[in-house]
């Protein structure tokens, strides 16, 4: 459930900013989809602009970083992505992204002991089809969960971002997505 309320005194949206907002949150749930699908193929979720098991360092890989090394890497992603903020900005965004990884680390625990029970599941002498199907919801309730902690992040992060810098940091993720 989205509780964001734009009519709050001191929101500097615009109507017309609005759907670009939109568009930004709608690409963050796209990646969260498209990291979530990945994970149920893989057993691994994905991160955007990694490329999984090719040696590029996908986002099992960096979940598994101590705290240190994934704070370096988030404040890399942010330099990269927000450019043009202001120092502020970008160590807002940084404790914004921090704390959503830091809170997601749990999940990615469930995720990886979910893919050995569901290997278990498929390789055992007789296939439980109920255990298979209540697996199968969990992960969609993990994915659920996922979805809303990134949705919540991106929201904080674009609130702390001005309209014209949302655009550009869409602008670049769409580049560095294709």
């Amino acid at each position: 459930m989205n509780t964001h309320d734009d009519s709050k005194p001191g929101n500097t949206t615009t109507p017309a900013a609005r759907p670009k907002r939109r568009w930004l949150i709608a690409a963050a749930l796209a990646v969260a989809a498209g990291a979530a699908g990945v994970s149920l193929a893989n057993g691994l979720p994905a991160l955007p602009g990694h490329h999984g098991h090719g040696g590029h360092g996908g986002h099992g890989e960096l979940m598994a970083l101590d705290p240190a090394a994934m704070d370096e890497h988030i404040d890399k992603m942010v330099e990269q992505f927000a450019a043009d903020a202001s120092p502020d900005q970008k160590a807002r965004v940084a404790a914004i992204a921090k704390a959503a990884m830091a809170d997601l680390r749990p999940t990615h625990e469930a995720f990886r002991q979910a893919h050995a029970r569901a290997h278990a599941l498929l390789t055992a002498p007789v296939i439980d089809r109920a255990a298979l199907e209540q697996l199968r919801a969990e992960q969609m309730q993990r994915m659920d969960l996922m979805s809303r902690r990134a949705l919540a992040a991106v929201e904080d992060a674009a609130d702390v971002l001005t309209p014209e810098q949302r655009v550009k940091f869409a602008e670049q993720l769409k580049a560095h997505m294709h």
